[in-house]
């Protein structure tokens, strides 16, 4: 990711819209999931990780985790979610939030099997990702997105990775539309960040639309959206 969209995360994930309901789902689905040991991986600048008390972030870039250090954070290793230091089953929830898509993650499926791999059996690996490759546009170009994932793409990396599909279901469907006519403007153009900060009204009433998608997502799930959302379970031994 550009160094410049880590400093815009920091000033901006506490309160864009964007970011107080993906939080507010995530924050959902682990309160569902049980445990206390939790570990958010890819945890970039560190807003989820302010909102999870004693869980542990690990992210591969040194700028992202110094922003963390702003927030006075301090369980923190720089990492690769593809070879993470910890032993097997040593979390009872993972969270990962946009880091699958990610270009310095070469290969999608293996980082999802090392997310299972630290998590107990039982434990829960929760995934948001972003969806339909049409939407790809000059945004996924600035923060090095390298792919887009359809909800039978996650279950299909699910099995791989030998996780059991708990909750799989799209997100975020009221910008569906605007989203897809800003992204094919924007191709051919200059790699830019869509992260902005709508006037306060606008921002409010999104916040509050996304919260309420986000409890719908958690309990009959969404049939379309900016995002898949998944719960994967790491299957328990028999008896």
């Amino acid at each position: 990711m550009e160094a410049l969209e880590y400093a815009r995360l920091f000033e901006l994930e506490s309160r864009h819209f964007w970011y107080v309901g993906l939080h507010a789902l995530l924050r959902g689905a682990l309160a569902r999931a049980g445990g206390t040991r939790v570990l958010d991986a890819g945890c970039g600048t560190g807003g989820l990780l302010a909102a999870l008390p004693g869980a542990t972030g690990v992210d591969n870039s040194p700028l992202a985790l110094s922003f963390c250090g702003r927030r006075d954070l301090v369980r923190l290793l720089c990492a690769d979610v593809s070879r993470l230091p910890f032993r097997d089953g040593a979390f009872d929830a993972v969270v990962s939030a946009d880091v699958l898509y990610h270009r310095a993650v070469a290969d999608d499926a293996a980082a999802l099997a090392e997310l299972g791999r630290v998590v107990r059996p039982g434990g829960a690996v929760i995934l948001n990702l972003p969806a339909h490759r049409a939407l790809r546009g000059a945004h996924d170009d600035f923060v090095h997105g390298a792919r887009r994932y359809a909800r039978g793409d996650v279950a299909r990396l699910a099995a791989r990775a030998g996780l059991r599909v708990e909750r799989l279901t799209s997100w975020n469907c009221a910008l569906l539309p605007a989203a897809f006519l800003a992204r094919r403007l924007s191709r051919g153009g200059p790699a830019r960040s869509d992260v902005s900060l709508p006037p306060a009204p606008l921002n409010a009433a999104l916040a509050a639309w996304l919260r309420a998608e986000s409890a719908l997502a958690l309990r009959t799930g969404l049939p379309w959206g900016l995002s898949v959302f998944a719960v994967l379970r790491r299957p328990a031994p028999a008896g």
